[in-house]
């Protein structure tokens, strides 16, 4: 039911202001000023919402590059602190995170203090978690031999994500990236770094 004291302000969304009844981006620039409000179609419905500051959308950045490594089997673990440093450097952003992707699903990413005694460890515990059988669903369907590869590769994830401060990750002295490989056999395989964030 309308008001009896006349149209009301329309509340613009995802902001804290309100549009004046009638009032138009359009007339807002007729004045000679830049439109705070943009117009956008949300769920079918034409609104106006808040433009984001330019400052903003210069600033926010993302950037991805992916690089590749040989593996030689099940175990081999790889530090690639490096090039995940190596990519956020390149972005040239200051402020934000950065995604670790492997592309694959027999293969896993994660940190750990790279050193020949867990580089040892960790993928000796992963065969005592899930060791090698062909009692696996996976074998019965396929039977290539790697169904706990895909098992041990999902518990640890494809992927991590590092903050960024001041341009560099935030890690821990003793904390490296790693990838390891939990298929049965060599692998070519890709890592898809995404940085993102303020320059």
């Amino acid at each position: 039911m309308r008001s009896a004291a006349g149209p009301q302000p329309t509340r613009l969304v995802g902001a804290g202001l309100a549009l004046p009844p009638f009032c138009t981006t359009d007339k807002l620039q007729g004045q000679g000023k830049p439109s705070p409000y943009e117009t956008r179609n949300v769920f079918g419905k034409t609104k106006q919402v808040a433009r984001p500051p330019a400052s903003w959308e210069r600033r926010k950045m993302v950037h991805q590059k992916q690089f590749s490594l040989r593996t030689t089997g099940q175990g081999d673990m790889h530090d690639i602190t490096h090039e995940v440093a190596a990519a956020v450097t390149a972005s040239n952003i200051q402020a934000g995170t950065v995604n670790v992707f492997n592309i694959g699903s027999t293969a896993a990413i994660g940190t750990i203090e790279f050193e020949p005694g867990l580089q040892q460890d960790l993928p000796a515990i992963l065969n005592k978690l899930i060791p090698p059988s062909r009692s696996y669903g996976h074998e019965q369907a396929w039977h290539d031999g790697n169904g706990h590869s895909h098992l041990q590769a999902t518990l640890l994830g494809p992927s991590l994500t590092v903050p960024i401060a001041e341009g560099k990750l935030v890690l821990g002295t003793w904390q490296q990236i790693f990838h390891l490989e939990c298929d049965v056999r060599g692998r070519q395989r890709t890592v898809m770094v995404t940085v993102m964030g303020d320059k």
